[in-house]
Protein backbone atom coordinates (compact mmCIF):
# COMPACT_ATOMS: atom_id res chain seq x y z
CA UNK A 1 0.00 0.00 0.00
CA UNK A 2 1.39 3.76 -1.02
CA UNK A 3 2.01 5.85 1.96
CA UNK A 4 -0.46 8.52 2.78
CA UNK A 5 0.19 12.58 1.70
CA UNK A 6 0.73 12.96 5.37
CA UNK A 7 2.90 9.93 6.15
CA UNK A 8 4.92 11.77 2.78
CA UNK A 9 4.68 15.24 4.82
CA UNK A 10 6.00 13.85 7.81
CA UNK A 11 8.63 12.12 6.07
CA UNK A 12 9.85 14.90 3.88
CA UNK A 13 9.74 16.95 7.59
CA UNK A 14 12.59 14.57 8.89
CA UNK A 15 14.67 14.89 5.73
CA UNK A 16 17.63 17.42 5.55
CA UNK A 17 17.86 20.39 3.28
CA UNK A 18 20.09 17.94 0.86
CA UNK A 19 18.18 15.67 0.75
CA UNK A 20 14.59 17.46 -0.04
CA UNK A 21 16.67 18.82 -2.43
CA UNK A 22 17.36 15.57 -4.18
CA UNK A 23 13.85 14.73 -4.01
CA UNK A 24 12.65 17.94 -6.00
CA UNK A 25 15.41 17.18 -8.57
CA UNK A 26 13.91 13.27 -8.49
CA UNK A 27 10.24 15.00 -8.86
CA UNK A 28 11.02 17.49 -11.72
CA UNK A 29 12.55 14.80 -13.69
CA UNK A 30 9.25 12.97 -13.73
CA UNK A 31 7.14 15.99 -13.82
CA UNK A 32 5.71 17.61 -17.40
CA UNK A 33 8.33 20.97 -18.27
CA UNK A 34 6.58 24.32 -18.27
CA UNK A 35 6.44 24.92 -22.15
CA UNK A 36 8.95 28.20 -21.57
CA UNK A 37 11.45 25.65 -20.55
CA UNK A 38 10.78 23.30 -23.24
CA UNK A 39 11.27 26.31 -25.78
CA UNK A 40 14.83 27.72 -24.26
CA UNK A 41 15.75 24.48 -23.11
CA UNK A 42 16.33 25.10 -19.56
CA UNK A 43 15.21 24.95 -16.54
CA UNK A 44 13.10 27.08 -14.59
CA UNK A 45 16.01 28.07 -12.17
CA UNK A 46 18.23 29.28 -14.04
CA UNK A 47 15.40 31.59 -15.78
CA UNK A 48 14.56 32.93 -12.27
CA UNK A 49 18.63 33.00 -12.06
CA UNK A 50 18.96 35.25 -15.03
CA UNK A 51 15.77 37.27 -13.95
CA UNK A 52 17.17 38.21 -10.56
CA UNK A 53 20.53 39.24 -11.55
CA UNK A 54 19.14 41.22 -14.48
CA UNK A 55 18.98 45.01 -14.44
CA UNK A 56 16.19 47.05 -12.59
CA UNK A 57 14.69 48.01 -16.21
CA UNK A 58 14.32 44.30 -17.00
CA UNK A 59 13.15 43.35 -13.61
CA UNK A 60 10.54 45.47 -14.29
CA UNK A 61 9.37 44.17 -17.61
CA UNK A 62 8.92 41.10 -15.53
CA UNK A 63 6.82 42.35 -13.12
CA UNK A 64 4.55 44.19 -15.43
CA UNK A 65 4.34 41.11 -17.73
CA UNK A 66 3.65 39.26 -14.59
CA UNK A 67 0.83 41.40 -13.49
CA UNK A 68 -0.68 40.61 -17.13
CA UNK A 69 -0.51 37.50 -16.14
CA UNK A 70 -2.21 37.30 -12.97
CA UNK A 71 -4.62 39.64 -14.69
CA UNK A 72 -5.73 36.98 -16.84
CA UNK A 73 -5.51 34.15 -14.92
CA UNK A 74 -7.46 35.64 -11.87
CA UNK A 75 -9.40 38.19 -13.11
CA UNK A 76 -10.82 38.00 -16.67
CA UNK A 77 -11.39 33.90 -15.47
CA UNK A 78 -13.95 35.05 -12.62
CA UNK A 79 -15.47 37.97 -14.56
CA UNK A 80 -19.45 36.64 -16.16
CA UNK A 81 -20.69 37.82 -19.24
CA UNK A 82 -17.56 38.79 -21.24
CA UNK A 83 -15.18 36.52 -23.09
CA UNK A 84 -11.51 37.62 -24.17
CA UNK A 85 -10.93 38.11 -27.32
CA UNK A 86 -7.44 36.65 -28.93
CA UNK A 87 -5.52 38.36 -30.81
CA UNK A 88 -1.33 38.08 -32.06
CA UNK A 89 -0.65 41.44 -33.81
CA UNK A 90 0.53 44.66 -31.39
CA UNK A 91 -2.18 47.15 -30.26
CA UNK A 92 -2.44 50.10 -28.04
CA UNK A 93 -4.42 47.59 -24.97
CA UNK A 94 -3.29 44.40 -23.52
CA UNK A 95 -7.05 42.63 -23.86
CA UNK A 96 -10.02 42.95 -25.65
CA UNK A 97 -13.28 41.69 -24.03
CA UNK A 98 -16.49 41.20 -25.65
CA UNK A 99 -20.02 41.37 -24.34
CA UNK A 100 -22.40 38.26 -24.13
CA UNK A 101 -25.85 38.94 -25.78
CA UNK A 102 -27.54 39.77 -28.75
CA UNK A 103 -26.00 43.14 -29.01
CA UNK A 104 -22.15 42.86 -27.92
CA UNK A 105 -19.93 45.35 -26.78
CA UNK A 106 -16.46 45.27 -26.87
CA UNK A 107 -13.95 46.69 -24.04
CA UNK A 108 -9.99 47.23 -24.58
CA UNK A 109 -8.02 47.19 -21.50
CA UNK A 110 -4.83 48.29 -20.82
CA UNK A 111 -2.46 46.67 -17.57
CA UNK A 112 -0.02 48.59 -16.12
CA UNK A 113 1.72 48.29 -12.75
CA UNK A 114 1.88 50.87 -10.05
CA UNK A 115 5.32 52.88 -9.96
CA UNK A 116 8.09 52.33 -8.12
CA UNK A 117 11.12 54.73 -7.53
CA UNK A 118 14.10 53.95 -5.31
CA UNK A 119 12.47 50.29 -4.50
CA UNK A 120 9.64 51.76 -3.16
CA UNK A 121 6.31 52.66 -4.10
CA UNK A 122 6.47 55.89 -6.37
CA UNK A 123 3.80 58.76 -5.03
CA UNK A 124 1.80 60.92 -6.77
CA UNK A 125 3.37 63.88 -5.35
CA UNK A 126 6.75 62.67 -6.67
CA UNK A 127 5.81 62.43 -9.94
CA UNK A 128 3.85 66.56 -9.64
CA UNK A 129 3.82 68.60 -6.76
CA UNK A 130 0.27 69.33 -7.74
CA UNK A 131 -1.09 66.17 -7.12
CA UNK A 132 -2.26 64.43 -3.65
CA UNK A 133 0.75 63.11 -1.43
CA UNK A 134 -2.06 60.26 -0.10
CA UNK A 135 -2.31 59.30 -4.13
CA UNK A 136 0.51 57.01 -5.99
CA UNK A 137 1.21 57.02 -9.05
CA UNK A 138 1.11 55.16 -12.60
CA UNK A 139 2.67 55.44 -15.54
CA UNK A 140 0.60 55.66 -18.80
CA UNK A 141 2.51 55.27 -21.87
CA UNK A 142 4.07 52.43 -23.91
CA UNK A 143 7.47 50.87 -23.21
CA UNK A 144 8.93 51.15 -26.67
CA UNK A 145 8.96 54.69 -28.17
CA UNK A 146 9.30 56.23 -32.34
CA UNK A 147 8.50 58.39 -34.44
CA UNK A 148 5.53 58.14 -37.10
CA UNK A 149 6.81 58.51 -40.72
CA UNK A 150 3.82 60.82 -41.79
CA UNK A 151 3.05 62.88 -38.69
CA UNK A 152 6.60 62.87 -37.26
CA UNK A 153 4.65 63.01 -33.67
CA UNK A 154 6.60 60.92 -30.84
CA UNK A 155 4.39 57.46 -30.79
CA UNK A 156 5.66 56.46 -27.05
CA UNK A 157 2.64 58.12 -25.57
CA UNK A 158 -1.11 56.69 -25.47
CA UNK A 159 -3.63 58.90 -27.19
CA UNK A 160 -7.54 59.00 -25.88
CA UNK A 161 -9.42 56.48 -28.08
CA UNK A 162 -6.98 53.86 -28.28
CA UNK A 163 -7.80 51.93 -24.98
CA UNK A 164 -10.82 51.67 -22.69
CA UNK A 165 -10.09 50.36 -19.43
CA UNK A 166 -7.05 50.98 -17.40
CA UNK A 167 -6.01 48.19 -14.96
CA UNK A 168 -3.15 49.02 -12.73
CA UNK A 169 -2.04 46.26 -10.71
CA UNK A 170 -1.00 47.32 -7.31
CA UNK A 171 1.16 44.88 -5.84
CA UNK A 172 4.32 47.44 -5.04
CA UNK A 173 1.97 48.89 -2.25
CA UNK A 174 0.02 45.98 -1.23
CA UNK A 175 2.12 43.21 -1.75
CA UNK A 176 -0.78 41.49 -3.36
CA UNK A 177 -0.47 40.81 -6.57
CA UNK A 178 -4.71 40.05 -7.40
CA UNK A 179 -5.39 43.57 -6.36
CA UNK A 180 -5.95 46.02 -9.22
CA UNK A 181 -7.79 49.40 -9.09
CA UNK A 182 -9.61 50.25 -12.82
CA UNK A 183 -10.78 53.09 -14.23
CA UNK A 184 -11.95 54.65 -17.81
CA UNK A 185 -9.50 56.03 -20.12
CA UNK A 186 -11.40 58.62 -20.92
CA UNK A 187 -11.50 59.74 -17.12
CA UNK A 188 -7.52 59.88 -17.43
CA UNK A 189 -5.81 63.32 -17.18
CA UNK A 190 -4.88 64.61 -20.49
CA UNK A 191 -1.30 65.86 -21.05
CA UNK A 192 -0.69 69.59 -21.34
CA UNK A 193 -0.65 71.13 -24.28
CA UNK A 194 -1.99 68.26 -26.42
CA UNK A 195 -5.12 67.67 -24.98
CA UNK A 196 -5.40 64.31 -27.28
CA UNK A 197 -2.69 62.38 -25.74
CA UNK A 198 -2.61 61.05 -22.10
CA UNK A 199 -0.70 62.68 -19.05
CA UNK A 200 2.00 60.13 -18.49
CA UNK A 201 1.74 60.06 -14.29
CA UNK A 202 -1.97 59.31 -13.47
CA UNK A 203 -2.43 59.66 -9.33
CA UNK A 204 -4.32 56.22 -8.46
CA UNK A 205 -5.44 56.71 -4.54
CA UNK A 206 -4.24 53.99 -2.40
CA UNK A 207 -8.48 52.90 -2.32
CA UNK A 208 -11.33 52.97 -4.31
CA UNK A 209 -13.24 55.98 -5.10
CA UNK A 210 -15.76 57.22 -7.40
CA UNK A 211 -13.54 56.88 -10.07
CA UNK A 212 -11.26 54.12 -9.15
CA UNK A 213 -13.07 50.43 -8.28
CA UNK A 214 -11.55 47.07 -7.71
CA UNK A 215 -14.73 45.58 -9.50
CA UNK A 216 -13.34 44.82 -13.04
CA UNK A 217 -17.32 44.62 -13.69
CA UNK A 218 -18.08 47.98 -11.90
CA UNK A 219 -15.53 49.61 -14.46
CA UNK A 220 -17.36 47.77 -17.28
CA UNK A 221 -20.80 49.16 -16.38
CA UNK A 222 -19.15 52.88 -16.51
CA UNK A 223 -18.14 52.07 -19.60
CA UNK A 224 -21.23 50.85 -20.84
CA UNK A 225 -23.22 54.29 -19.19
CA UNK A 226 -20.53 56.47 -21.02
CA UNK A 227 -20.38 58.85 -18.05
CA UNK A 228 -18.12 62.05 -18.59
CA UNK A 229 -15.79 62.47 -15.51
CA UNK A 230 -12.19 63.21 -14.25
CA UNK A 231 -9.86 60.94 -12.10
CA UNK A 232 -8.66 64.17 -10.90
CA UNK A 233 -9.74 67.94 -10.80
CA UNK A 234 -6.78 69.63 -11.77
CA UNK A 235 -5.72 72.46 -14.56
CA UNK A 236 -4.14 71.34 -17.82
CA UNK A 237 -1.05 73.58 -17.43
CA UNK A 238 -0.50 71.75 -13.56
CA UNK A 239 0.40 68.86 -15.16
CA UNK A 240 3.40 69.79 -17.01
CA UNK A 241 4.85 71.07 -13.92
CA UNK A 242 6.70 67.80 -13.20
CA UNK A 243 9.20 67.03 -10.38
CA UNK A 244 11.10 64.10 -11.95
CA UNK A 245 11.77 62.63 -15.26
CA UNK A 246 9.93 59.49 -16.50
CA UNK A 247 12.67 57.15 -16.05
CA UNK A 248 14.95 58.83 -13.04
CA UNK A 249 15.76 55.91 -10.91
CA UNK A 250 13.00 53.69 -11.35
CA UNK A 251 12.24 50.25 -11.04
Amino acid sequence: MSPSLDELKHFLDQCTDGERAALLDYLKARLPQHPLETEWGVGAEVILSAISRSSDLTKRGVRGIIAEAVFERNVLAALKGWKAVRFTEDRPYDFLLRSEGKEPREARIQVKLQRMLKQQPMLASQANRHYSGKHYVVEVQKTRGGVDPQTKEDTRPYRFGEFDILAVNMHPSTRDWNIFLYTLSEWLLPRHPNKALIEIFQPVPPAPTDVWTESLGTCLDWLLKGEKKRILDIAPELLARRLRKPREKAE
